[in-house]
């Protein structure tokens, strides 16, 4: 094992989380991991297992069935844990690793299942479901249950498929024989300490919150009380947010993408940026790719990633950025969560995420294992207080200024001393503002993904939680600037009117049908477009005949 860890996955010291945990799980106990992003969680639990399977004499067989249950979230991430563990059991060729994942055909997983996997990684409900349909899979041997990213396995609301799973588990076992269970988390909330409660027996808690990268080892019976309010970021990431209003945003963000694809930059960037939809992620990453290379001195290579692409899409896009030595790839939040895509040096929030527990997820994906990263936060000057949110956390980006970037824009050294260089650097905004409105216009394909763009936008702004309503809210929106940002030259005013038709109709006398008249609200921005709907019909109240 060490031997294949040094030669062939070139890894020949621990991390702090790998030190403290792996003895303990050797040992056989159950055992609660938090830690930051990028600490080597997956190795964490990878190494015991393996080593444990092929230490098991006789010798295990494929045809026994799994031995080790992993669950993940999203696919990409059960991809990810299948190479590792691929590469793990390089040695132990008796020991076989397979993955079944939503996407794929059930029909070949029940063939893989059915010829034998010892280390079966899985997403809940594709789990679940071959749990209830395909018979040749046998529980009968499991020894280990690793529950990874368990906070997000919450979140995307599979506590329930969870739950079947641990308990199906529970009961093809034979009586008295318990398996080992591993839980591993980013960061911890209320549904994971209740999972902790629920699934693992007498754990120890290994917790590494320091800056110094320092390990914290104690019973998760004392550490469950303590749910600290505050995250940790790596101590080389760089932190950083810019203000910028509605009607500029799509140009700083393109101005900021040239800034760091400049010749003269010494690394290849390597950037994801995240936005709050799919239909966001596909109008962007298409724009750019039109519109943006004509004007960039190095060739930009783009990615998306979202997820209503097919799990082969996803799989292509997922291999092909992380063999990149550069390229931008656009994704929603499938792409926040335990992915390790290597060199990643900038991470962009275009749209803020909704609680700082994602904002940690979304930033670990650089900085990774002692490497240096950077982070940048796109707000609004209406969202600025959403700063006091992450400082109550503990995390304190610094200012870059929106002039400071637009300034890429004029092409030119010179004019970074000249005193008109603010003047140059909005008249070459405002080019560029008119090139991508001139590209929307250029089809009726282009026309129809902005105003699907921004109306996914503006719904997804609706959906920040109550507790961060007063910062993030659709009335703050200037939706005229926001169709900016989709290179709209004006708010579409067709997008959010009802669609449905009452049900009552009234009929005319000749007996034709006479369609309601819904009234629509009105509100500040209702020349704009019409967020709420009709409202209800009043009725009149009767007459007093007295």
């Amino acid at each position: 094992m060490i031997s294949n860890l040094e030669n062939n996955l070139k890894l020949t010291t621990m991390t702090s989380v790998q030190k403290v945990a792996i003895p303990s799980l050797i040992e056989g106990r159950d055992v609660f991991v938090k830690s930051k992003t990028g600490t080597g969680k997956t190795l964490t639990y990878a190494v015991p297992v393996i080593h444990s399977l092929q230490n098991i004499t006789p010798k295990i067989s494929r045809s026994d069935g799994p031995y080790a249950v992993i669950l993940v979230p999203t696919r990409e991430l059960a991809i990810q844990s299948f190479n590792v563990l691929q590469r793990l059991v390089k040695p132990f060729q008796w020991v076989v690793p397979g993955v079944v994942m939503g996407g794929e055909k059930r029909k070949s997983e029940k063939a893989r299942l059915r010829k034998g996997v010892n280390v079966l990684v899985a997403t809940p409900g594709r789990l679940l479901d071959h749990i209830e349909k395909t018979k040749s899979l046998e529980l009968k041997r499991v020894q280990w249950i690793i529950l990874d990213e368990a906070d997000r396995l919450l979140d995307l609301g599979f506590e329930k498929d969870v739950s079947s799973i641990l308990t199906a588990v529970k009961n093809s076992l034979h009586s008295g024989v318990r398996c080992q269970t591993v839980l591993l988390s980013a960061t911890l909330s209320e549904g994971v300490e209740r999972l902790v409660g629920i699934s693992l027996h007498n754990p120890l808690s290994v917790d590494v919150t320091t800056e110094d990268g320092g390990c914290e080892k104690k019973e998760a019976t004392n550490a469950q009380s303590s749910s600290e309010a505050s995250f940790t970021t790596p101590q080389q990431l760089k932190q950083f947010f810019i203000i910028v209003p509605s009607k500029l945003r799509l140009v700083t963000l393109a101005a900021f993408l040239l800034m760091k694809n400049q010749p003269e930059e010494s690394l290849a960037t390597k950037m994801i940026v995240f936005m709050s939809s799919r239909d966001s992620v596909d109008f962007h990453c298409n724009l750019f790719e039109k519109s943006l290379s004509s004007v960039a001195k190095v060739r930009l290579v783009f990615f998306k990633l979202h997820g209503n692409m097919s799990q082969s899409e996803r799989t292509s896009v997922f291999k092909s950025f992380s063999d990149a030595t550069r390229g931008i790839m656009f994704c929603t939040d499938v792409a926040a969560r335990g992915l390790d895509l290597p060199h990643v040096n900038w991470i962009v929030q275009y749209n803020t995420p909704g609680n700082p527990a994602d904002y940690v997820h979304r930033v670990g994906r650089t900085a990774r294992i002692g490497l240096k990263g950077n982070a940048l936060l796109f707000l609004t000057p209406a969202e600025v207080e959403y700063l006091d949110i992450l400082k109550q956390h503990g995390i304190s980006p610094e200012e870059i200024l929106v002039n400071d970037v637009l300034k890429t824009l004029t092409g030119d050294a010179s004019l970074k001393i000249a005193k008109n260089v603010d003047q140059k650097a909005q008249e070459s905004a405002t080019e560029l503002q008119n090139s991508f409105e001139d590209y929307v216009l250029s089809s009726d394909l282009c026309l129809k993904a902005a105003k699907t763009a921004y109306q996914s936008f503006v719904r997804a702004y609706a959906t920040y939680p109550s507790s961060l309503k007063h910062i993030f809210h659709v009335r703050n929106l200037h939706l005229g600037h926001v169709a900016k940002s989709f290179s709209l030259r004006e708010a579409p005013k067709e997008l959010f009117q009802c669609k449905k038709q009452p049900k009552a109709q009234k009929r005319k006398r000749g007996g034709e049908k006479k369609p309601v008249k819904a009234k629509k609200r009105i509100t500040e921005y209702s020349s704009d477009t019409e967020l709420n709907g009709p409202f209800p019909k009043k009725r009149k109240k009767p007459k007093n005949k007295s």
